[in-house]
């Protein structure tokens, strides 16, 4: 091969800075050393793989396929050093989950209590995104297991149903919405939304629903978490729909009115995703079967 795991750290932190100065310094080398490697890198394949101007530098089409693949390599090679290491300190193996918020809060927190009590030799690495970035994550092997709300497109990704959770709609008391049980969502969109941010699945979910009416959605203020959206509700900048078990807490300390939403969307299933039952690492494999037994 015509490179090493430094190759493509220079590479990967020059491709994401857009400089070759910033990254070298991100890097703790010189500019003069960087440039060298990444013109060897492209001796040695006999592509271009970044574009260079006065702006900084971009990668080439070769160079963005070169990007995806180190990304992984070098999350492989930092986790079998981690794995290795781990051994060293007694711990046995490491899985990195990526999930969305709503498994975060509601599921998660019991679930890997117990895995982790029944295997205290493995080490969970666990962090927050959007369904769509875990989705990408466990494709490019960043992750080893994701947990996202909706299936989303991605080839090649084994999907395994996880956990049921229940949309509700939640208002202030003396709303006019707050004395109903149950209410269409399209009953909701005369008043003015808290909703999360754009890239969240639940803010796509509720636009599709609102465009499904025929009408718009009055977003007045977005937000990135579902307590801050129960605390805009309260302070009365509009109403908002959350899951319900993830918010109980917020909604009855706030004393916010939870309401039953009847559209069959409200009731969304998550799910686990991996890119091969085969390709799991023995303790990731162990965390899924836990995961799934529970769904079970």
């Amino acid at each position: 091969m015509h490179f090493d795991l430094r190759d493509l750290e220079l590479f990967v932190a020059v491709a994401e800075a857009g400089s070759i100065a910033k990254a070298a310094e991100h890097c703790h080398t010189v500019a003069s050393a960087v440039s060298k490697r990444l013109s060897d890198l492209e001796a040695g394949y006999g592509t271009a793989l970044l574009v260079r101007s006065s702006k900084g530098v971009a990668p080439t089409p070769a160079g963005l396929a070169l990007l995806v693949r180190a990304r992984a390599v070098l999350h492989q090679a930092g986790q079998l050093d981690r794995e290795l290491r781990g051994y060293s300190a007694g711990v046995r193996g490491q899985v990195r989950v990526f999930a969305n918020i709503s498994a975060i809060v509601e599921f998660l927190p019991s679930a890997l209590a117990s895995f982790l009590s029944a295997h205290p030799e493995i080490q969970v690495h666990l962090e927050e995104h959007v369904s769509g970035v875990v989705v990408r994550a466990v494709a490019d092997n960043l992750a080893d297991l994701g947990i996202v709300s909706e299936i989303a497109a991605e080839d090649g990704l084994t999907m395994i149903p996880f956990r049921e959770d229940e949309l509700v709609l939640i208002v202030q008391p003396d709303h006019p919405l707050a004395s109903r049980e149950r209410v269409d969502f399209c009953e909701t969109l005369d008043s003015d939304f808290v909703g999360l941010h754009s890239d969240s699945s639940l803010h796509y979910r509720l636009l599709r629903a609102a465009a499904d009416a025929g009408r718009p959605l009055n977003l007045k203020i977005r937000v990135t978490s579902f307590d801050a959206v129960c605390a805009m509700v309260a302070a009365g900048l509009g109403i908002g729909v959350v899951p319900r078990a993830a918010t109980t807490p917020y909604t009855a300390s706030l004393g916010l009115v939870p309401v039953v939403l009847n559209d069959d969307w409200a009731k969304r299933r998550l799910h686990l995703c991996v890119r091969s039952l085969e390709g799991l690492s023995g303790a990731a494999r162990l965390l899924l079967d836990h995961l799934a037994g529970g769904a079970a």
